[in-house]
């Protein structure tokens, strides 16, 4: 899918790209200083941009990214198409509230579209209103109200790398 250009905020363009293994800073910046996630090495992400069914959508303006959103194309063994999973999207804070994040949403429903994926997904709490407007403004519904989120974690992995 090719870049989508901006012309917000602050009259500056802003490139809206899937990240590839040539876009290695920028991945990089997005996962340290935008997800505030330590990196725990540059193969891992090269990895993670080779793979097909995973993106990594970043918003640019220059040299700086300034929002990113990561994801998946889930397979299933009783259906063909993908499903997409957005799994997580930050914004730096100064640049929240300017069309950042939900351009990112629409290129990632974008790339599930190009992809035939039958359906895009994510969850979000229900507090979390400024998401869920954004979310509905791409025009993901809400689909339930009794959906519990379970997990477990692993001794020693606890899932999430340590914030900064």
């Amino acid at each position: 899918m090719p870049a989508t250009t901006l012309a917000e905020p602050r009259n500056i363009a802003i490139r809206i790209f899937r990240a590839q293994p040539p876009d290695l800073e920028f991945a990089r910046q997005a996962v340290v200083e935008v997800h505030n996630r330590n990196l725990t090495d540059d193969a891992t992400l090269i990895e993670f941009l080779s793979d097909r069914s995973r993106y990594l959508l970043l918003a640019v303006q220059q040299d700086r990214v300034l929002g990113s959103l990561h994801g998946q194309a889930l397979r299933h063994p009783h259906r063909c198409e993908p499903q997409f999973l957005l799994y997580e999207i930050d914004v730096r804070p100064e640049y929240g509230n300017q069309g950042v994040g939900k351009a990112l949403v629409q290129s990632f429903i974008e790339e599930a579209e190009a992809a035939g994926a039958f359906e895009a997904w994510v969850l979000t709490d229900e507090s979390n209103r400024a998401a869920l407007a954004m979310y509905t403004s791409c025009g993901l519904r809400r689909e339930g109200r009794e959906q519990i989120m379970l997990n477990r974690m692993f001794e020693g992995r606890d899932g999430l790398l340590p914030l900064q």
